[in-house]
């Protein structure tokens, strides 16, 4: 568990992390618990929660203590943690079905079958303000489920959430689509084996080989779409991704748009650039840091985590750049004394492994795709929960 010389120990002999302040581990006893205001999720062997749920009713007046089991599940802030004989899962179904298509007022909308299929209209009308109220509670409400569970609506919610400053009718038709998406699959959820070692290897669609390591429990995806959005506010960006899986369930996403000036620091703003081969580049970079954020708070809960990170892309011209093996006849505007570049190319951090595009799952959250692509690279990600409604097409 953390040891270093900031760690704050803490009542009882926790230590909270310190890249992920809601994470409390202790180390002798193997106890993670997971703090979030007043809501506590404990994961442990059953007499050490009982432990610790003991000390916490000796000093404050808490209510029973809910047990995750195949038949009872439980509700962590909002997010429904369900099992059965074989899986555990994660959703947002009740908040989708209780909460925001009732205050959408879309309880009866007609399902369909991908969150985002075309481009946002740049001349379509400015909205009006009760519009535009509408507007931002749906992209509110869009971010939770985002930010929760819902890896598969992360681009949409990129590139609608980008018109927060003067939102327009395409907009509204937009984000408004991305709930019809998310009523027909609310049961939609991360999953993951209960007992990974009793699974038959060939039967993993993540994990084709051996799931005995901590290096065949993990994959990492990047990828970039290099100047696709062609609307006015985003000044043709490219829109960077990354996905980390681990133990076959979705544990990081991002789809953001690029925002920082890698060339060189001097231009002072984010920029298209000149090839796709550097737009790759940049997000790899993105894709890097953000799995290094990601490592240091799995070292908190006190879990495994690869070294060197295997970071899977489907471009050949990123994989050159970090490998330091091409000459770069098209990217001499990148100063490779900048740090971002030392540490794509430091072998003990992370190296880059090529993957299929089709098989490339970061590129749900990179551009708008082909129904039937987003099918697949969606359920590579996710799964519907048994025991609840199907998807509706």
């Amino acid at each position: 568990g953390p040891s270093g010389s900031g760690a704050r120990c803490c009542w009882q002999g926790f230590v909270q992390g310190e890249n992920e302040p809601c994470v409390f581990y202790h180390h002798d006893r193997d106890v993670l618990l997971l703090l979030y205001v007043d809501d506590c999720l404990v994961d442990a062997e059953a007499d050490q929660i009982e432990w610790i749920f003991n000390l916490l009713d000796e000093r404050f007046k808490c209510k029973p203590a809910d047990w995750l089991t195949k038949g009872t599940p439980v509700d962590f802030i909002g997010m429904d943690l369900s099992m059965d004989d074989e899986r555990i899962y994660l959703d947002m179904e009740r908040y989708i079905n209780n909460v925001a298509l009732p205050t959408l007022k879309m309880d009866d909308c007609k399902p369909v079958t991908s969150p985002i299929v075309e481009p946002i209209d740049d001349d379509s009308p400015e909205l009006s303000p009760d519009e535009r109220r509408l507007f931002m509670t749906a992209v509110g409400c869009l971010g939770w489920l985002v930010n929760t569970v819902r890896v598969d609506c992360a681009y949409a919610h990129s590139r609608v959430a980008q018109h927060m400053a003067t939102p327009t009718k395409s907009a509204l038709k937009s984000v408004l689509r991305v709930f019809q998406y998310l009523k027909g699959t609310a049961n939609l959820s991360l999953s993951a084996p209960l007992y990974g070692s009793d699974v038959d290897p060939s039967s993993i669609i993540h994990h084709p080989s051996s799931a005995s390591s901590v290096d065949d429990d993990w994959r990492f995806y990047c990828d970039t779409d290099f100047a696709g959005n062609s609307e006015v506010q985003n000044k043709r960006r490219s829109q960077n991704s990354v996905i980390a899986i681990e133990n076959e369930a979705a544990v990081l996403w991002a789809s953001k748009v690029s925002s920082i000036a890698f060339a060189h620091p001097d231009i002072g703003e984010a920029h298209a650039d000149t090839s796709s081969g550097a737009s790759e580049i940049y997000g790899a970079a993105n894709a890097t840091y953000d799995i290094l954020h990601l490592s240091y708070i799995v070292d908190e809960m006190g879990l495994s985590f690869p070294k060197p990170i295997k970071l899977e892309m489907d471009n050949t011209t990123a994989e050159a750049f970090i490998k330091h093996t091409a000459f770069k006849s098209k990217l001499k505007h990148i100063d490779c004394r900048q740090e971002w570049v030392r540490v794509l190319r430091n072998k003990d951090i992370l190296y880059p492994v090529h993957v299929d595009t089709q098989l490339n799952a970061a590129d749900i959250c990179t551009k708008i795709l082909p129904v039937r692509t987003f099918l697949t690279l969606r359920d590579m990600l996710m799964t519907f929960r048994p025991c609840a409604s199907s998807a509706s097409t």
